[in-house]
């Protein structure tokens, strides 16, 4: 009886250090992690998938921000810089890029930031940032998307003001233990291509350092936008989001050891792992977004021999513009060649997560160029991309949509109409520039293309040509 006294004791005291340094190093991080794991045999017990996710919702850390080390805030944000813009940055504490389509500012130092009731963001420099000689301050619209006017007109302005004798450093009214991002959900947010491309993958590049210990501030706050994306910015921060101009007590200054002021953009829905923060991919990215909507990982497909049913097949159905007008018949092809077909309609493409996890579960993903098409980021790894590209519309179908693929572990089939099969051909002559030279009135600007192009057309597909391009897509599905 002793004997085994003295055992218990021993394994008690070998024990203590291990409980020690567990609890010392169990951050917020590992403890979200942990959760989840613990909850992952309920999963297997029939709990139900849509009850784990309403758990992982409802499940929040404590709202103290974890104490993060000074120096490893100031190496990651550094990070987010390279050459001489990273030079300045470790000179002055403060640095700014601009690109085409995107202007951002990093500060590795102390910073105030007062969300104004008029939607202007004002953000004081109080540690030791040195701004270019003869700069008092600098104005940032923080989305990415420069190129268009319109996304910067409905882009409220971030203001960066240097404390000096005039522009003294606000008193703090909230301290915050972690840097802050400050972006804006303005500009084309709404539409899914501009929310992925736009927003939610210069997020995760921006973020990639941080996360999730980092704030984020949104500016022309929108409460749907934030409700629609929860579980994706719930993946980049731990915290609530600090809002304007209705979600925060007006006059409010809050208080940051470092900061971001707009987002890095690398492309047209794509990260490029040589460009900062560096060695991101595109497909890093695809599993950021999978795992924060619990997307599960597919079985490589089987063969033709094995497989137990026919290939699933997702038609994203457009009503307004390009609209695929013998949309029935093609279904009906589509069964003919060997497919099961699902429609996802812009109804059924307004719940982020039921579309998800329709998409992520096909093979095949088809529907005629638009924002419908971007559904493709849920498409599991090796799944095939059909898209229908419209007359005049080749250059953003290959930017937008084709290009990206590569990208994304895709396979990519398009299928490129004829003017007989678009309904151009029913309001100008055979032989009118908008016929015989798209190019042209490209050349005249977006806004006399638009209409034309992007808002005028519709397609009626011939179903003999397109049978070879369903083909095709299920030869490229089976493999």
């Amino acid at each position: 009886m002793a004997k085994d006294s003295t055992k218990h004791a021993l394994l008690g005291i070998l024990l203590i250090p291990l409980i020690y340094a567990f609890v010392l190093r169990f951050d917020a991080t590992s403890l979200r992690s942990w959760a989840i794991q613990l909850r992952e045999p309920q999963k297997e017990a029939d709990v139900g998938q849509e009850q784990l996710r309403n758990q992982d919702d409802e499940f929040r850390v404590p709202s103290k921000e974890n104490s993060i080390d000074a120096e490893i805030t100031r190496l990651n944000l550094q990070q987010l810089l390279t050459g001489k813009s990273q030079e300045d940055l470790l000179q002055n504490e403060i640095a700014c890029i601009a690109t085409t389509y995107s202007d951002m500012c990093v500060t590795t130092s102390a910073v105030a930031i007062h969300i104004t009731t008029s939607n202007t963001t004002n953000l004081y420099l109080t540690g030791n940032q040195k701004l270019p000689s003869g700069t008092s301050n600098i104005t940032i619209r923080p989305y990415p998307r420069k190129i268009d006017l319109p996304a910067m007109i409905r882009t409220s302005p971030v203001n960066l003001h240097q404390a000096n004798a005039t522009a003294a450093m606000p008193p703090c009214d909230v301290n915050h233990a972690v840097p802050a991002v400050i972006f804006s959900t303005g500009g084309f947010a709404g539409n899914f291509f501009h929310d992925i491309n736009d927003l939610l993958i210069p997020l995760f590049l921006t973020s990639s350092l941080l996360r999730p210990n980092v704030r984020l501030i949104l500016t022309d706050y929108e409460s749907w936008w934030a409700k629609k994306y929860q579980r994706v910015l719930s993946a980049v921060s731990f915290y609530d989001i600090i809002t304007s101009p209705t979600n925060d007590v007006a006059g409010k200054i809050h208080c940051f050891p470092g900061a971001v002021v707009g987002l890095t953009y690398h492309g047209h829905l794509s990260c490029n792992k040589t460009k900062a923060p560096g060695n991101l991919t595109t497909v890093d990215f695809l599993h950021f977004l999978h795992s924060s909507l619990f997307l599960k990982a597919h079985e490589p497909p089987k063969s033709v021999a094995t497989q137990k049913e026919k290939p699933l097949m997702v038609l994203i159905s457009r009503r307004n513009s390009r609209t695929l007008l013998n949309e029935e018949e093609v279904i009906n092809l589509a069964k003919e060649v060997g497919f099961r077909v699902e429609i996802a309609t812009p109804k059924a493409m307004s719940d982020l997560q039921s579309i998800a996890e329709l998409i992520h579960s096909c093979r095949v993903l088809l529907g005629v160029h638009g924002a419908g098409l971007t559904n493709m980021v849920f498409l599991s790894p090796g799944s095939v991309l059909v898209q229908v590209v419209p007359w005049g519309l080749d250059w953003v179908s290959k930017a937008y949509y084709h290009q990206p693929t590569y990208g994304m572990g895709l396979k990519y089939v398009e299928y490129k109409i004829n003017i007989e099969e678009s309904t151009l051909i029913e309001k100008y002559p055979i032989d009118h520039q908008v016929i015989v030279d798209p190019l042209s009135i490209h050349k005249k600007g977006y806004q006399v293309s638009k209409p034309i192009y992007i808002d005028g057309q519709n397609v009626r597909l011939n179903l003999t040509r397109f049978r070879k391009t369903l083909e095709t897509a299920m030869q490229l599905a089976e493999f």
